[in-house]
C-alpha cells in the first residue's frame, strides 16, 4: 500500500504545453533486430511555466506484449542544470521509481521499489548527464552540451549508478539539427533535428541503433 501511494504521488504532471507537443516515435534495434519502441516529447518550458526544457518518454520492450515498460521525465533549466528526473520501471519484479536531484556538486538518487526504499549520493555538477540503457531520447541532452572542440561529460545511469566518461563533439556544418560524435566510455554518433529531438543514435559496442519510426 505504501509503495502504491508513493507511485501515485510521484507520477509526472503533464503541462498543457507538453500535451500540445508533437510526439516522436523511435525504433530500437540490436543486431539488426527490433527489440523495442520508444515515444517521447521534447518541449520548451517546464511545469507551471518555469523556463527550460522537458522530456517525457515511454519505452516498451518488446513493442508488442512488452515485458518491460519504462517512463522517464527529465526537466532541465535554461542553463541545462538538472531540475527533475524520474524513471518509472514496470517489469517482472514489480514497479520501481527512481528519482534524481542535483545540489551543487552532488547528485542524490532515491529508489523506491516494492517493500524497499534506498538512497545514494554521487558526484554531480554541470557536466553530468543522466542517461538510461533503454530510454534513448535522454541523449538529446548530450547534443545540447556538445561543442565543436569536444565537451567532456560524465554520464550517470540512475538505475545502476554506473558512470561513464566521454567526450561529445559537435560536427560542423549540416542542416538545422546537430550531429555529435561520442568518444570514450560511450562510443558512437547521434543526430538531432532542428527542434533538438533525437533523430538517430548508433552505439556500435552494443550493436544498438535507434532511429525514427516510419509508421
Amino acid at each position: 500500500m505504501r509503495l502504491a501511494a508513493v507511485l501515485l504521488v510521484l507520477l509526472p504532471v503533464t503541462s498543457a504545453r507538453a500535451q500540445d507537443s508533437l510526439e516522436t516515435k523511435l525504433v530500437i534495434q540490436q543486431g539488426a533486430r527490433e527489440i523495442g519502441r520508444e515515444a517521447f516529447t521534447l518541449t520548451q518550458g517546464r511545469g507551471r511555466g518555469a523556463p527550460g526544457t522537458s522530456i517525457r518518454a515511454t519505452a516498451a520492450y518488446p513493442a508488442n506484449s512488452p515485458r518491460l515498460r519504462l517512463s522517464a521525465t527529465l526537466d532541465r533549466t535554461p542553463e541545462s542544470a538538472l531540475a527533475k528526473f524520474q524513471l518509472d520501471v514496470e517489469g517482472p519484479n514489480g514497479p520501481t521509481v527512481i528519482l534524481a536531484a542535483g545540489s551543487g556538486a552532488r547528485l542524490i538518487i532515491r529508489t523506491v521499489a516494492r517493500g524497499s526504499e534506498a538512497g545514494r549520493e554521487l558526484p554531480g555538477g554541470p557536466d553530468v548527464v543522466l542517461l538510461d540503457d533503454q530510454v534513448f531520447s535522454l541523449y538529446s541532452a548530450v547534443a545540447d552540451l556538445a561543442t565543436p572542440a569536444g565537451k567532456p561529460l560524465t554520464a550517470v545511469f540512475p538505475r545502476t549508478a554506473r558512470r561513464a566518461s566521454f567526450v561529445a563533439r559537435r560536427e560542423p556544418g549540416g542542416a538545422a539539427g546537430a550531429r555529435v560524435t561520442l568518444t570514450g566510455d560511450i562510443h558512437g554518433t547521434l543526430s538531432t533535428d532542428g527542434q533538438g529531438r533525437l533523430l538517430r543514435l548508433e552505439l556500435p559496442e552494443s550493436g544498438t541503433i535507434v532511429s525514427r519510426a516510419q509508421d
